[in-house]
């Protein structure tokens, strides 16, 4: 009984972000925000990585877009100069774990110490996140206990350009497109360490397609603290 306990949050939220239309939340876990403000969250998973990072914040930066870093804790001890690269560049940094490990194959202790371990990384170098976004969106009650110890709001995703599943810049960027609406929660990467190689050129290549259409809708960018404000 107390596995299934553990699983069940998982085996709700991987039905909602696998469905054509996501609620807005699944209790405490955001993965869309109604709003009246024509706004949405860019994040970006996985990183820092020092081969592709600095490329995503290049474009970012010539397209005017805001974004929010959800980064691993193990990544960040390695790079801490590349997190203060994305905070001088405006955009949020928030916790996506220390190791980018399935909470559903892990008990409860492992979990907490996990994301224990993952706060004191973004500590040292200078932030406190707000909210945290789960390896692979496996969300178990475990998950939800631990961030609800540290006060962090889970978040995870309307739409998502799945890299993984065809590496290109049109394919990431019709995902991405086809999701946009205000309050969307926008899931790419900027490191191929777990999404596969050629993820973040496609990644990079599918903005300028994706900040178009954001000018289409008359959509702005914000950091995941002010759209859930």
């Amino acid at each position: 009984m107390a596995a299934i306990a553990h699983g069940v949050p998982s085996i709700a939220v991987l039905g909602a972000i696998a469905g054509s239309r996501s609620p807005s939340r699944l209790g405490s876990i955001w993965l869309h925000r109604p709003t009246d403000r024509n706004a949405v969250a860019l994040t970006f998973d996985d990183g820092p990585s020092p081969e592709t990072t600095p490329q995503i914040l290049r474009q970012l930066d010539l397209l005017e877009l805001r974004a929010t870093f959800f980064l691993t804790g193990a990544e960040v001890a390695k790079h801490p100069g590349i997190v203060e690269d994305i905070m001088s560049a405006g955009h949020g940094v928030e916790s996506h774990g220390m190791e980018h490990r399935h909470h559903l194959l892990h008990g409860p202790r492992w979990v907490h110490r996990d994301l224990d371990d993952a706060v004191n990384a973004l500590r040292s170098v200078g932030v406190t996140p707000r909210h945290f976004r789960p390896p692979y969106g496996q969300t178990t009650t475990a998950t939800l206990m631990a961030a609800s110890h540290h006060d962090l709001v889970p978040v995870l995703w309307s739409c998502w350009g799945r890299e993984f599943a065809q590496p290109s810049a049109e394919a990431v960027a019709a995902r991405v497109r086809r999701g946009l609406a205000p309050g969307s929660i926008v899931l790419l990467h900027d490191s191929d360490q777990f999404c596969g190689e050629g993820s973040v050129a496609a990644v990079e290549g599918a903005l300028p397609a994706i900040a178009d259409q954001l000018g289409r809708l008359h959509l702005s960018t914000v950091t995941m603290s002010e759209l859930l404000s």
